[in-house]
């Protein structure tokens, strides 16, 4: 899927910023809009997950 060339050039300094491709970044902003409105549930973390600390 091709995006305006703003959406574009956001995608892609995000990736460079987040070390991620172009692709897990459309996943990562799909999942959470998804999320924020509703359509997927909110993915919990547990207590003693690897994220632990680490805001």
């Amino acid at each position: 899927m091709i995006f305006d060339d703003d959406v574009e050039a956001a995608i892609a300094v995000a990736g460079e910023e987040l070390q991620m491709t172009r692709d897990e970044i459309i996943r990562l902003i799909i999942r959470e809009w998804l999320q924020g409105y509703g359509f997927l549930p909110v993915q919990e973390l547990d207590e003693g997950s690897e994220t632990e600390g680490s805001a």
